[in-house]
């Protein structure tokens, strides 16, 4: 019952978080911790009644010590205290999310009710962003939030499209996966509107980045599909031209989109460019100045304001790049701490395509597709400095990471041995029996 409870609150936060602005706001964070906090008390009583300690062991249990360690460090040095010891907190609340997912979503039913939840969330985001589109006065208390319609660009409860963006890309290949399972045809049919749905207002977005991200996350896909011996080679090619086919035709009957594509040569798009560039040679002067711990969590906006670059009149509180972002405030030894969780984490998936189910094949595809594109996105941008997207990469590296799922066969076969064994005890003749009056 207190496991339940600890799934619906996951399930509570997939939901708020997206529909509150990305929850970049202070408020929208707090509540993030709130129900991350009853979820955690839920799970530690469940436990304490049970008795039950059981730890699943993951290969990111030795990098995520080191990563909160650097932290921890990092913030008794930081250049702003306060500041760096709530982000963190964040980042222990993200920690926290990542290992009740593990320990809560244990068998296939409650896998496929979490992966379902997050389809149909990222459904319902794009069906409210291409109504905001059509109808700009649909939603006017949005207003109130910060988030003013722009007719020629769908970015649904968010500020930024890009955010938007990636947060479609990750829902959108994880989807792709989740069909690869198998399913009624019904339901076959549903998953495919809602893939269509996902990829429309990803296009209509106009985010360039994650339209790369979604294009490096299926050339992925198609690699590992490619070499599955599960998979026929000729389903595969048939899917890939089949997309392709259906966002050339997406495409080309929009002329925002067009027009967007057209304007990649664009001079004013290559000044732009060139002064992020120039703004990310600053970031590693910075990095230079502070190599072993970096400036402190959550201390770039404060710092960067003494390496901001003269001509450039944008104040540029997030570096538009997590990685350089990220090494300036925790230092240089964070690389090999990220390296080493990138690399642990694609060879347990790896390990995981060799499974004969088609649920965990599909599922653990889709899920390392997604985590590919927001990694790609996240040299462009800083999708992960969303909590909303960072939730949803942290379930995705979750699902990857986690060991193979229960399946019901599986459970009904525990359920045989133990009474198998309760029949034996109860046979035994050394055992004294009463006999009924």
């Amino acid at each position: 019952m207190l496991l339940t409870l600890t799934r619906y609150s996951l399930y509570s936060l997939l939901i708020f978080t997206p529909l509150a602005i990305g929850s970049v706001q202070g408020w929208a964070i707090s509540i993030i911790h709130m129900v991350t906090l009853l979820a955690l008390t839920a799970f530690l009583l469940e436990k304490s009644i049970d008795w039950s300690w059981e730890w699943i062991k993951t290969p990111l249990d030795i990098p995520i010590l080191c990563l909160l360690v650097l932290c921890i460090l990092s913030s008794v040095f930081s250049v702003n205290k306060y500041t760096s010891i709530w982000s963190s907190i964040l980042l222990l609340n993200y920690i926290l999310i990542f290992y009740l997912t593990i320990h809560t979503f244990g068998n296939q039913d409650h896998l496929k009710h979490l992966i379902c939840l997050i389809i149909y969330i990222a459904a319902c985001l794009s069906i409210f962003g291409l109504v905001k589109k059509f109808n700009s006065n649909a939603f006017p208390w949005l207003n109130y939030f910060y988030v003013k319609p722009n007719p020629n660009i769908v970015s649904s409860t968010y500020v930024n499209p890009n955010h938007f963006a990636g947060y479609l890309t990750m829902s959108i290949l994880l989807a792709i996966g989740f069909l690869l399972t198998g399913a009624k045809k019904v339901k076959i049919v549903l998953l495919i509107f809602f893939i269509l749905i996902l990829l429309i207002a990803l296009i209509l977005s106009l985010s360039r980045g994650g339209w790369l991200s979604l294009f490096f996350g299926s050339v992925f896909m198609l690699l590992v599909l490619f070499k599955d011996q599960y998979v026929n080679r000729k389903t595969i090619v048939f899917i890939a031209l089949t997309g392709f086919i259906l966002l050339a035709f997406i495409i080309l009957t929009n002329r925002p989109v067009v027009k967007e594509i057209l304007s990649i040569k664009n001079t004013a798009e290559n000044i732009n460019f060139d002064e992020r560039v120039h703004v990310w040679q600053k970031i590693l002067d910075m990095i230079y100045d502070h190599p072993a711990l970096g400036t402190g969590p959550g201390t770039f906006a404060l710092i960067f304001t003494h390496y901001q670059p003269p001509g450039i009149a944008a104040r540029y509180f997030m570096a538009h790049n997590d990685y350089l972002h990220f090494i300036s405030e925790v230092g240089v030894p964070l690389i090999i701490v990220m390296i080493w969780m990138i690399i642990a984490l694609f060879v347990k998936g790896f390990k995981k395509l060799n499974n004969a189910g088609r649920m965990v094949r599909g599922v653990t595809i889709g899920a390392m597709s997604g985590i590919i594109s927001l990694l790609f996105f996240s040299i462009f941008d800083f999708n992960l400095h969303i909590p909303a997207n960072a939730i949803l990469f942290t379930v995705l590296v979750a699902i990857v990471i986690s060991p193979l799922p229960e399946g019901r066969r599986q459970r009904s076969d525990d359920r045989r041995q133990t009474s198998e064994v309760r029949s034996q005890k109860s046979d035994d003749p050394g055992e004294i029996r009463f006999a009924p009056h």
